[in-house]
């Protein structure tokens, strides 16, 4: 599931960065009409769920104005390139912070119910995606895909098919967070610490220490990426 949802976030951020480059060097002006979601996803060769995400979120965003029965246009305030980069920042610094703060207002909670409702297979799946993801990173290759199943596992552990649903809603950007915190030196190593200590605490069935850990895992996550953009504006990469 997790490859999955990697390919759907390139994908549908590819169409969002295409028509932010449009943007900027001015091929879309204030007002312009976009082509259909059907007409670009052929032009982009991509698939329509794609391009209807890119719209949607673009439009969330206050870039793409959505009139029904007329199609979808640029919204008339973006004037110019400066627009187009305030608009782009200022939502993502704004959705990250929200994905932040819900985070650790849910998945605490999320990780006490999996130490008290675990079956021990579960349990041990758990810790198997945080040793995974330990081996991955010490071996210089691409750990995310156990760091998403670390998480998922937790929240299937939890039994609470409600809360399954509102993670579902918010697996993409669920991903792009950490994606931003892989790349902040020092973060990963902090992250895999806490996944084992979480990870044992649940097969221990100690639900106030996973809670605990886990607020602390993932106020750790948002005081690394917020300090990074305050810094320098975006998320530094680690070094090669």
């Amino acid at each position: 599931m997790a490859d999955n949802q990697a390919k759907r976030t390139l994908i549908y951020e590819t169409v969002i960065e295409y028509i932010k480059a449009q943007l900027i060097n001015g091929e879309l002006k204030p007002g312009a009409r976009l082509p259909t979601v059907a007409a670009l996803a052929e032009q982009l060769e991509v698939g329509q769920a794609s391009v209807r995400e890119a719209y949607r979120i673009l439009e969330s965003m206050g870039i793409l104005e959505v009139t029904q029965g007329r199609g979808t246009f640029v919204s008339v305030a973006i004037h110019d390139r400066g627009a187009v980069l305030r608009h782009f920042q200022l939502a993502e610094q704004q959705t990250l912070a929200h994905l932040l703060e819900t985070r650790k207002l849910l998945e605490p909670g999320i990780a006490a119910l999996a130490a008290r409702r675990a079956k021990p297979a579960e349990a041990q799946a758990i810790l198997d995606a945080a040793l995974e993801m330990e081996h991955l990173a010490q071996q210089g290759q691409d750990f995310i895909e156990p760091d998403v199943r670390f998480h998922e596992l937790i929240l299937l552990a939890a039994h609470n098919p409600v809360v399954t649903k509102i993670f579902a809603a918010l697996s993409d950007l669920l991903l792009d967070s950490r994606r931003l915190s892989s790349r902040i030196p020092g973060a990963t190593e902090k992250a895999i610490h806490f996944h084992k200590l979480i990870a044992l605490a649940i097969k221990e069935g100690n639900a106030s220490t996973a809670q605990a850990l886990m607020y602390q895992h993932v106020d750790d996550v948002e005081r690394d990426i917020l300090r990074a953009r305050a810094e320098g504006g975006d998320t530094p990469k680690k070094n090669p």
